[in-house]
Formats: C-alpha cells, structure tokens, sequence
C-alpha cells in the first residue's frame, strides 16, 4: 500500500538519519585531513626572553651594590622607607624621589655639611622600575632637591630634550681617577657653569654631595658592566669617615613607620594607662556575669515555698492562718454550735472528732501569731487536722 502524503509536502525517506550521519562524518574527516596538513606545513620557534630577578633581587635593586660592599668588609643597611641619617653613617645612595620634601632635604644636607657623602639618583631609581622593561614609572622631585644642590654648586636639570634612553659610553672623573660608565638620561647635572652631564660631585661642608643623573650602572643588572663596580667603589672610600653605607630603595614618609619611630612614647603612655583602668573597673577577665541569677525554683513546691516565706517576712503567717480558722469556724457552727462564739462544747467537738486535746485546739484556734517557724508548721498542721475532720 502506497504512503499516504499531504499534499505539498515530499515524501519521506527511511535512508534519511544514515544519509545525513554519513555526511557530517566526511566533513569531519576532510577538516582533520586539513589541520594535518596545516600542522606539518607550519614552522615553530621557541624564543627565550629575560623578565626580571626573582627573591630580594626583584625587590631591591641595590642588592647586587650592598653585597658589593659588604665583600670589602663595609657595614651595610638596607632602608625601605625614609629615616633621618646618623652621624655615624658615612654614605647614604637615596633616590631623588625620596627626598620629596624641604624637611628631609634639609636633614640630608645638614649631615653631608657635617662630614658625610650623599648620593643623589636621578632617573631608573625607583624600586619599583624594572630592568628589562623601557617603561620607566614617572617619579615626582620635590623643588627643595634643586635648591640644595643649587646652593651647592650643582645644577640640575630634571627634563632634557634628548629623549633617547639608550645607555652609551661616558667618561666619568672621581677622585682623580676616570671611570669608563654606561649611562643616558633625560637629566643633566653640572657643576657650576660647566657642561651638563649624567654625573656631577662637590664639596659640601667637610662632607661630599654626588648626582647621578642614571641610577643604572649601580642596579643589579649592569653593576658587574664596563668599569661600574670600580666607580662604586670610589664613592664608598672617597671620604675619611668610617661607617655604614645606606643604601635607600622605598618611597618617602611611611605614616607606621613615623608612629612607631616617633610616638612610641605615648603610645607606651596609653597603653599603661589603659591597663590601670582595667585593672581599677574590672574585677576579673572574662566574660561579665549576668546582673541577676536565673532562678533553679521551677516545681510547684518550690512556688509553695517561696510563697510561705513572702507571708512569713510579711506577717508571720497571720493572714493564712486567719483564712483557716475562719473556714473551720464557719463549718463547725453547722453542728449546732453558738453563731460566732467558741464555747466549751464546740472545743470539745472538734477534740472529740480531731482526736487532739482540748487546749491544743482552743490554741489553734486563737487568734495569736506564731513566734517561730516551728509554732506555725504545728498551727497549721492542726488546722488542716480540723479542716479535714469538718468536711
């Protein structure tokens, strides 16, 4: 029998899923065929590029300068944010950024004045500039750094017009002696009217003054180049005085550092004071005790109890023992007794049915307040003894 069909719409084949399957696997195998064919006719090349240091290098560009000197038997420190010099430091490298203010440029010029050797770095200073990289993070200067100088007899010029970075050849004279340096910078340096350089050096009180204008032929990377560690070295001995070379690699003011350098007594201060006003208000450490006690009286008897003892301090008792006598007045009257009155015969009823002598009614019945807790436990005990007898 003939497929039934719709008209306008084509006949449907059982070949049809296997058709399409079969299609979509040629497909598949053409584009592997292409990518193999791709793969063998492309050529690949491995290149090898420098980043950066890793550990204390990467962090510290005057790393390699520091162990420098310490092999030439010098007392070296490291310095990560500003400090005022001590007299007993002989030379101190600090980057023009750090002296971003008038207050540090006139401490450093006070102790070079007074017999040590500051050394200015100008450009590739920062700690944060990286070696392998042109980039150079743009660094502030304070004009308080150009004025000392230029009191001096140094004139710096922090923007040059030669915008090209690449380190060249220079001849630079120290102590008597030439130094064949690799460095370029947009800064110049001079001293008085002479030709701008990248280094200049003056005498400043029985101490020393030196600008760098390229703070790179003393990093990590190209301190063991051309005659750079031999120009170190002549700066680290060219003065008389015998101490610690700084070396400066932070930024300038740190606010904790400030604190702990300066307001440590105070903060001493405080905390003393803080521990005697503990020690007055609080009576233990610990955490504080609840102002009232949470009850442990949570069963009925213990309610009875309480309340026997509020009646107790209130009035010995005497409103409930009154309530009772009345109610066992009240029923012994239905036997017949005088209306209100407590004769002989009543008395001798209730000791007849109570079993209980004559007296110890009549005193139970008395309107009298017990002078112990003993005395009422025995009234009331009678009473009840009463009451129950009357029902």
């Amino acid at each position: 029998m003939p497929a039934l069909r719709w008209p306008g719409h084509p006949a449907r084949s059982r070949d049809l899923p296997s058709a399409v399957l079969g299609g979509t696997y040629w497909i598949w195998r053409l584009l592997l065929a292409v990518w193999l064919v791709a793969a063998c006719g492309c050529s690949h090349e491995y290149v090898e590029r420098e980043v950066g240091y890793k550990g204390r290098a990467r962090v510290n560009p005057w790393l390699a300068a520091e162990c420098f000197a310490r092999s030439y038997d010098m007392e070296v420190r490291s310095l990560a944010s500003w400090r005022a010099p001590e007299n007993s430091e002989s030379l101190w490298l600090v980057p023009a950024s750090v002296l971003c203010n008038e207050s540090f440029v006139r401490r450093v010029e006070k102790w070079a004045k007074a017999g040590g050797h500051l050394v200015v770095v100008v450009e590739h200073a920062a700690a944060e500039t990286s070696d392998w990289r042109d980039f150079e993070p743009e660094q502030s200067m304070s004009p308080a750094l150009p004025a000392m100088l230029h009191r001096l007899g140094i004139e710096l010029n922090p923007s040059g017009k030669d915008d090209s970075t690449e380190a060249a050849v220079v001849t630079l004279h120290f102590g008597g002696e030439a130094f064949e340096v690799a460095a370029k910078a947009h800064a110049s340096v001079a001293v008085g009217n002479g030709t701008p350089g990248v280094f200049a050096s003056v005498r400043a009180g029985i101490g020393r003054v030196s600008v760098l204008a390229d703070a790179r032929p003393l990093r990590n990377r190209w301190i063991g180049e051309h005659q750079h560690a031999e120009f170190l070295l002549a700066m680290l001995s060219s003065e008389k005085r015998v101490g610690p070379v700084v070396f400066v690699r932070g930024s300038g003011l740190s606010f904790w550092g400030m604190v702990r350098r300066q307001l440590w007594p105070v903060l001493w201060g405080l905390a003393v004071l803080l521990g005697f006003w503990l020690w007055k208000n609080l009576s233990r450490f610990g955490p504080l005790e609840a102002a009232a006690a949470p009850t442990t009286a949570r069963d009925y008897d213990h309610h009875l109890e309480a309340l026997g003892n509020f009646h107790w301090r209130l009035d010995r008792a005497a409103g409930l023992l009154a309530a009772l006598r009345e109610q066992i007045i009240e029923r012994a009257q239905r036997f017949g007794a005088r209306d209100g009155r407590l004769d002989d015969s009543l008395l001798q009823l209730l000791a007849t049915r109570s079993s209980l002598p004559k007296e110890r009614v009549a005193r139970a019945l008395a309107a009298a307040v017990p002078s112990d807790s003993l005395g009422l436990a025995r009234s009331v005990a009678d009473l009840q003894l009463l009451l129950k007898v009357l029902t």
